[in-house]
């Protein structure tokens, strides 16, 4: 059965403001309770409002940790770069560049290392195209299936997209749900349409790697969506 949760709203500024709200709380209950807050946050350009409005709240920034839920194995001051994204919109916080090796591989396996003191993450929010992907997990792609599995230790792998830059880097789905609170942010009519499929539990989307967050993640999905 599905925990997922479907929040509408009318216009995006009005989602983005309400997921800022939330994740504010979430980091202020970690803070609270262990002086520290680490969150993942999705690349691409459904996050821009929302790390917009994440840059101006007042938190002890130099006491939370952002990495991406995923990463195009490119140069780390491109424009592709979901590190760089996130180090310009939230200069002040501490930055986990999952590129942390000469190779691919190579920076998998640190960037999970790197991960596994920040873990539970204070919340995880996910992106989603409109092929069903989520991070760089995509349909398709080779090793796919490991990477959907709860009970696979939390890890991070090499992805291959379908466009360029095709390699990719990925948290996989145990380490994505090793947090406190879960949210996908989505826009657009097409991809509300994907949104309603999956959770109407359509055969056609069950191998989609968001049907397997809505339907079988360990905890509650809020989904955040808005035209």
């Amino acid at each position: 059965m599905s925990q997922a949760l479907l929040h509408s709203f009318a216009t995006q500024q009005a989602c983005n403001e309400a997921l800022t709200q939330q994740l504010a709380a979430c980091i202020a209950q970690d803070l609270q309770t262990q002086n520290k807050a680490s969150i993942l946050l999705p690349g691409g350009n459904t996050p821009a409002g929302l790390l917009a409005q994440l840059q101006q709240l007042a938190l002890p920034w130099a006491d939370i940790t952002v990495s991406p839920t995923d990463e195009r194995w490119v140069a780390g001051d491109s424009d592709y770069s979901n590190a760089q994204m996130l180090r310009q919109a939230l200069p002040h916080a501490q930055l986990i560049d999952p590129r942390l090796s000469e190779t691919a591989q190579a920076s998998s396996v640190a960037w999970a290392q790197a991960l596994q003191t920040q873990k539970p993450f204070a919340a995880t929010v996910l992106g989603m195209g409109g092929d069903g992907h989520i991070a760089s997990l995509f349909p398709g792609m080779p090793n796919l299936i490991p990477s959907l599995q709860y009970a696979e230790l939390p890890d991070a792998l090499v992805g291959l997209a379908p466009d360029e830059p095709k390699v990719r880097l990925s948290l996989n789905l145990a380490m994505l749900c090793a947090t406190g609170y879960l949210a996908v942010l989505v826009f657009g009519d097409a991809k509300r349409q994907m949104l309603d499929r999956v959770l109407a539990n359509d055969p056609t989307t069950q191998a989609l790697p968001i049907y397997h967050l809505l339907w079988h993640a360990p905890l509650p999905v809020q989904i955040y969506w808005a035209p």
